[in-house]
């Protein structure tokens, strides 16, 4: 008796740039030879969107191919949505990206490129995120040696299986790949920004606030990201859903073995 076919695996892409971006679909196309995908993205740019999710409003969706869905949400909506309604069997891995501009130190934070993996993390599922160290990247092409960083990335077991446990966060340098200095294990550097709010008049005569979030600047942190991105290394950092620092929490609670009582007498 024939066995049936074993299913390729499936992986559940998004990002924060829009279901249009370009870097979406160069991710597509390197996930390609690997497994079958599916695109389900915010319908417009998100980008800054942190791990925010949509609890005041409906989620719209369009499906605009067998394979793309656009939603009229964040890039955290997008996924949720995926896994709880859209897709008929779990994904083996969440991919998000590829980001027009890096997401390194404190970006991870905000960053919707990285938290729609972590979505993905936070149901289990094994997850990564892409970024291109390129805010100009405009276009399909501007995203070809990335696409190859990202074939490379899931060509190499060992990296598959480490973002079983937590998000790998991979920013890739915009260089010629013979220019690239190879792979490198990072930890979170600190990005220094300028906070630059621009004020400006509206074609109605009211005021806005546009927040800039620029800086190029950052801290000479050794082995960070920040650093080792600067000189031309395609960045690996595993990020985990638990903000909790063991080392502070342990002081906590040393300070409290001394008093228990809430108000002292």
């Amino acid at each position: 008796m024939t066995k049936p076919p074993v299913p390729r695996p499936l992986y559940l892409i998004s990002n924060d740039d829009g279901v249009h971006a370009p870097g979406i679909h160069a991710l597509a196309a390197a996930v390609d030879a690997f497994a079958d995908w599916l695109i389900v993205a915010p319908q417009v740019e998100r980008s800054g969107a942190g791990q925010g999710i949509s609890l005041t409003m409906p989620l719209r969706t369009e499906q605009l191919s067998d394979r793309i869905y656009s939603v009229e949400g964040t890039p955290t909506d997008c996924v949720m949505f995926a896994l709880q309604k859209l897709l008929k069997r779990r994904p083996d891995m969440v991919l998000s990206g590829i980001n027009r501009g890096a997401n390194i130190g404190q970006d991870t934070l905000y960053s919707g490129t990285v938290a729609a993996a972590m979505e993905g993390c936070l149901h289990g599922i094994p997850a990564m995120a892409f970024s291109l160290d390129q805010r100009r990247a405009f276009a399909r092409s501007d995203y070809d040696v990335a696409a190859a960083v990202v074939a490379a990335v899931l060509a190499r077991p060992a990296l598959l299986a480490a973002a079983k446990h937590c998000v790998l966060n991979v920013n890739i340098p915009a260089v010629p790949a013979q220019a690239m200095a190879g792979f490198a294990a990072a930890t979170l550097g600190r990005r220094i920004y300028d906070h630059q709010i621009v004020e400006g008049i509206d074609p109605r005569g009211r005021p806005y606030y546009w927040i800039g979030g620029g800086g190029s600047d950052f801290l000479d942190i050794p082995g960070s990201d920040c650093v080792l991105l600067a000189s031309r290394h395609v960045t690996l950092t595993a990020l985990s859903p638990e903000h909790f620092d063991r080392q502070v929490q342990s002081t906590i609670g040393l300070s409290l073995e001394a008093t228990c009582a809430i108000f002292p007498e």
